[in-house]
């Protein structure tokens, strides 16, 4: 029974995720999101792909739609009950300084798992896959 219970702690201990798990580089591995026409695109449709590095306190990312640049920002984030919260300070693609993008996350062995929700609608899936 102890080694049940021990597996079980162990187990929800690591899928709790924290600031220091997800420092290092990402690899965007797959995603989609609902565009301004309400349409459901996959980024592998686009030939999307996207480096996200993250230190203890920042983040910064570049995305490219095939061989042209797509989007970037960096800015600092927090983790907490399960939420990723992104706090925009630079990007290409035209929010304000200090907009902030909240993620439910989630990390399966290499791989962290984003869902960003507006009202109720999932708006944006990614899954990023640990390179570093």
């Amino acid at each position: 029974m102890k080694n049940i219970v021990l597996f079980v702690f162990v187990f929800f201990l690591s899928s709790i995720v924290t600031a220091q798990s997800l420092v290092g580089v990402w690899e965007l591995d797959s995603g989609e999101y609902i565009d301004g026409d309400g349409q459901l695109v996959d980024y592998s449709g686009l030939g999307f792909k996207s480096l996200k590095i993250i230190s203890n306190s920042h983040f910064s990312f570049t995305s490219m739609k095939g061989d042209k640049f797509w989007a970037s920002g960096s800015g600092t984030y927090k983790v907490k009950d399960g939420k990723y919260t992104e706090k925009l300070k630079f990007n290409s693609f035209g929010e304000e300084s200090g907009s902030e993008f909240v993620f439910d996350v989630k990390i399966e062995n290499q791989y962290w798992h984003n869902s960003r929700w507006k009202d109720g609608v999932r708006v944006e899936y990614e899954v990023w896959r640990r390179v570093e």
